[in-house]
């Protein structure tokens, strides 16, 4: 790829360097060395402009190099926690480049939504610091959260200079985050694409697909494949960049499972954090270290054995989880292993009738909570509870399994089965996994849509609704309990309103990985 040349720089791009002050996550002790900083601007390869900015080590030489793509907002609470953490990053010895993706804020060009155009500016951005910044074209990693990791990942599947790369809380798959079990969604799609139009600029072709995402349509698909990091796989298998992945058990734009089934498929270094919280909640300076430390510092360590090669020993296990009940820590050796628990979990409807009749738009109490908050409340403790005997028929139908007879660990993803029959010929149904006390108190593990279309009315359909995946400790005398109704604000709905749709008790299954632990 050709390296813009320095006449094509503007003059301020190569202004003398700032002075700037070190403080935020990481430093390297009283004697850190001093950090220089200027604004820049890098032109792509299609010209448009991005808008970036350089911090390094105030003395010169050859440094390894972290590139970090923009999220896709940026609050200024954020924005200050970001440059103390780049300035950190430079005074232990990197050169960091961090830009605005094409779209956004400052820089030119409409959003590509993780594109080929966006993987073309990261390496053009590596250019571009390899020829004017000093960096060290053997030493290359990528480091981003949010819609910037997604950036990171399909990137690295295209640059080969990568070493490393660290993406938190990031899609791996674009189709999955959107359509979950043939739903679309509805608050958490509509703020997706308001957060991004007032931060940024849509053309014609991310219009056409959050319009086609509304809708309900299946036509941006192949768009959304090619601007997932699961389609190239075998792209960065084929160079192996050493990659971790960091996600939260209550994320509603990356449903938890997503990564850890992404992790399993790539083959080199490789290491998958879960913690607990929402969309970037772990990488939050002030939920982050509330939630069991801040996945920056393990990003950060990262980079450090695989670009900076200061790191010794060896990286740990390929998956570490945070326990959302205890905050313990464990290790796994990848996601599959945690399929291994699956057991059946016997059910008893909670209404004694032979089948459960609902009415769609009735809405329950068993609810998602409130997005975007329920993620912040779960990294504090804060899970949405319920109270079970309240969600009755024609809102909800409950089934609950047996008092535990002792303590039991819930890893990993559950899924309900089951049997409908309805009077239209679309509908939506939401599934909800609670742990419930003696007194019948519910706390929310997981919650999934399911929706169906073009089926003859009036005759069954057999259903499967994988639940994302949790990490839940469930006391002696605790029950786990599934819960179907047909509204949830996260979802858009199929289902007619007044719409009848029978759930056939006898055929409700639930299968869920649980393993005894030792009492306390």
């Amino acid at each position: 790829m050709a390296v813009t040349p320095p006449a094509a720089q503007p003059a301020w791009a190569t202004a003398p360097d700032r002075p700037s002050s070190v403080s935020g996550d990481r430093q390297d002790g009283p004697a850190a060395p001093s950090v220089v900083r200027r604004d820049v601007r890098i032109t792509a390869a299609d010209g448009v402009v991005l808008a970036a900015e350089v911090h390094r080590p105030e003395h010169p030489g050859r440094r390894p190099l972290l590139v970090v793509p923009g999220a896709w907002i940026s609050l200024p609470t954020h924005e200050v926690a970001s440059a103390r953490r780049l300035r950190a990053l430079a005074a232990s010895g990197y050169v960091v480049v961090a830009y605005d993706p094409r779209g956004f804020r400052r820089s030119g060009g409409s959003v590509d939504m993780a594109g080929p155009e966006d993987a073309g500016d990261v390496s053009r951005v590596i250019d571009w610091a390899v020829a004017h910044a000093g960096a060290d074209p053997s030493r290359i990693g990528l480091l981003a959260e949010s819609y910037g990791a997604a950036v990171s990942l399909n990137a690295a599947a295209f640059d080969p200079r990568v070493k490393a790369v660290a993406a938190l809380s990031g899609w791996t798959d674009l189709v999955g985050s959107q359509w979950r079990n043939g739903a679309r969604p509805s608050t958490v799609g509509l703020f997706q694409e308001l957060v991004g139009r007032l931060n940024g600029r849509f053309d014609e072709r991310l219009s056409a697909a959050f319009a086609d995402l509304r809708r309900g349509g299946t036509g941006s698909h192949a768009w959304a494949r090619q601007r997932s990091a699961r389609t190239h796989v075998a792209r960065l298998n084929r160079h192996a960049p050493a990659v971790l992945l960091g996600n939260e058990w209550d994320d509603p734009l990356v449903p938890a499972g997503q990564t850890g089934e992404f992790l399993d498929l790539l083959q080199g270094p490789k290491q998958l954090h879960m913690r607990p919280g929402g969309h970037g909640d772990s990488v939050n300076p002030t939920l982050g270290p509330l939630a069991g430390a801040s996945l920056w510092d393990e990003a950060v360590a990262w980079v450090d054995r695989y670009v900076a090669d200061t790191a010794e020993g060896p990286a740990g296990p390929a998956v570490v989880l945070r326990s959302r009940t205890s905050g313990a820590l464990e290790h796994h050796p990848s996601w599959a292993a945690l399929r291994h628990a699956d057991r059946q979990v016997p059910l008893t409807p909670l209404r004694r009738a032979d089948d459960a009749h609902l009415v769609a738009g009735i809405p329950s109490a068993a609810e998602s909570g409130p997005f975007p908050a329920s993620g912040a409340l779960d990294a504090l403790g804060g899970h949405q509870p319920a109270l079970l005997p309240l969600l009755v028929p024609p809102a909800a139908a409950v089934w609950t399994g047996a008092p535990l007879r002792a303590p039991h660990a819930l890893r990993g993803a559950a899924r309900v089965t089951g049997r409908v029959t309805a009077d239209a010929t679309s509908g939506t149904l939401i599934a909800h996994l609670y742990d419930v006390d003696a007194l019948g108190r519910a706390r929310l593990l997981t919650h999934a849509p399911y929706s169906f279309r073009d089926r003859p009315a009036h005759r069954p359909l057999d259903f499967t609704i994988p639940l994302p995946a949790t990490a839940w400790d469930l006391p002696a005398g605790h029950r786990l309990a599934v819960v179907l109704d047909t509204v949830d604000h996260r979802y858009a709905s199929d289902s007619p309103l007044g719409a009848r749709l029978t759930v056939h008790t006898g055929a409700t299954r639930l299968t869920a990985p649980l393993t005894p632990l030792p009492r306390r």
